[in-house]
């Protein structure tokens, strides 16, 4: 299962606290991969550990179980955590390894070290959800009585939701991870290929048997100079494939040698749509309500320079 997918799932519900989007947050889980912060399984070689450092995740025999470093509760217990995906890790915070393991072998090392820890904790660093323990136990029951991993063996992602992935892992992931990589590049780039440096950045994010089905027509680029010193950039995305959450345009703002990296995100059937943020640790963060489409410019000037 696609952990962007996973991401934009669990922010949804610490937002909203909907039991059905729960539900659907944790069928998701179940059959997804997960990161662990850990410290390093033995007999791993050393071209593994390398790769560790550099923030890769590694693969871990659960016949040599990595020592999974918990976190301690406000009660004095211990919390499980685990990771949607790393861009919920902020890079100050990054533990020695990250190990990716399916979410059903962290009930696993869960039930077998019952004594120390019996409850998980997603994303502990961002918007925070708390599995108790006796969700835990339910999880166990299911994965026993053969339940989980069904879902992941039968069903296959719709085309529909193909793309509305592929278009929130473009604007959340891709495209803020080459600008703040190197801003003046990116922005120059933008600013000479426009609408097709767009779409390029679309195809990064597809698998290579299915088509972007999107053309230069559907997205447009201004390059806004505000004044001596704020440029604003404006990307229109298609509108199409589109989910609650997804970014219909983004906003990269340059203020005195600072980059800004901005969204007004779709809005649902009674949500309204927001403005959000990612920062160059890859922190994706609702900051506000949208505005109406004649005043978003105002609003993030006033995020990029406070009055």
């Amino acid at each position: 299962m696609n952990r962007s997918h996973l991401d934009v799932l669990a922010d949804k519900f610490a937002e909203t606290k909907d039991n059905n989007v729960f539900n659907e947050f944790m069928m998701e889980l179940e059959n997804s991969l997960v990161m662990v912060p850990a410290k390093a399984p033995e007999n791993v070689s050393e071209e593994t550990m390398e790769a560790a450092k550099s923030g890769k995740p590694i693969p871990i025999d659960l016949k040599n179980p990595p020592q999974v470093l918990l976190m301690p509760k406000k009660d004095g217990g211990l919390l499980f955590p685990v990771f949607t995906s790393a861009q919920q890790i902020p890079a100050d915070r990054k533990p020695p390894v990250i190990v990716n393991l399916p979410f059903s072998a962290v009930i696993d090392l869960l039930k077998k070290n019952e004594d120390k820890v019996s409850e998980i904790i997603v994303n502990p660093f961002s918007k925070s959800i708390i599995l108790t323990d006796k969700l835990v136990d339910l999880v166990d029951k299911r994965i026993k009585a053969g339940v989980v991993g069904q879902r992941a063996q039968s069903v296959k992602l719709t085309e529909q939701q193909i793309h509305a992935i592929a278009h929130v892992k473009m604007s959340r992931e891709e495209l803020p991870k080459a600008l703040f990589a190197d801003p003046k590049k990116v922005l120059s780039d933008i600013k000479l290929g426009k609408e097709k440096y767009i779409l390029d950045a679309y195809r990064k994010v597809y698998p290579p048997n299915i088509k972007v089905p999107y053309s230069d027509d559907d997205i447009s680029v201004m390059c806004l100079q505000i004044d001596e010193d704020m440029l604003i950039t404006r990307i229109d995305l298609p509108e199409t494939y589109t989910q609650e959450g997804s970014a219909v345009r983004i906003y990269i703002a340059e203020h005195a040698g600072e980059t800004g990296y901005y969204m007004i995100e779709k809005g649902g059937k009674d949500a309204p749509a927001y403005v959000a943020s990612v920062t160059e640790d890859g922190t994706h963060t609702k900051i506000e309500e949208a505005p109406d489409n004649g005043a978003e410019i105002e609003t993030i000037m006033s995020l990029i320079r406070p009055s």
